[in-house]
């Protein structure tokens, strides 16, 4: 009887001891406080910019990526689609984005633009594709620079072109 007492208690003090306290303990030392593992984030992809050849225009789309910090620094890579209308033409832009602590960050996008009505620096009713580089020195801020072909549209315009304009966003 005094054994199956003994071993009932032994149980009871084995099922009383939480699981976690078993494992190895990390050192104070080795705990970074950073959350290193990515996290899939998905989120509105908003912008509006002033300048050539759409003098002002507003994007909407959708951003997909990871967010994780690194050595105290927010990290990210995510892909932006988004579309942007404006006065004198309208864009598509497919996007590498990656932004870090307060808003600074760069992206690398490919994009098609239409122009009408009447565009700073090309002709209106032209079709261009082409690549851009956004740059946000902070709070997403900055300018974006373009370098687009024409591919349909009037045959004595300019074949190239560069885009200039400052914005805030996408």
């Amino acid at each position: 009887m005094n054994s199956r007492i003994s071993r009932m208690a032994l149980l009871m003090v084995a099922c009383s001891i939480p699981g976690g306290s078993l494992l190895a303990q990390r050192c104070v030392g080795c705990v970074s406080g950073e959350d290193t593992i990515p996290h899939l984030r998905v989120g509105p992809a908003l912008g509006l910019h002033v300048g050539a050849p759409q003098k002002a225009s507003a994007a909407l789309g959708i951003v997909i990526g990871q967010t994780w910090q690194e050595n105290g620094h927010d990290q990210s890579r995510n892909l932006a689609l988004f579309a942007e209308p404006g006065l004198s033409g309208g864009r598509g832009t497919l996007a590498y984005v990656n932004h870090g602590s307060f808003g600074s960050g760069f992206g690398i996008g490919a994009s098609v633009l239409r122009t009408w009505k009447e565009p700073w620096t090309v002709k209106p009713n032209m079709t261009y594709v082409g690549g851009e580089i956004l740059v946000w020195p902070i709070v997403f801020v900055g300018p974006r620079l373009g370098v687009f072909r024409r591919v349909a549209g009037d045959a004595t315009a300019k074949q190239w072109f560069l885009s200039l304009d400052l914005g805030i966003g996408l």
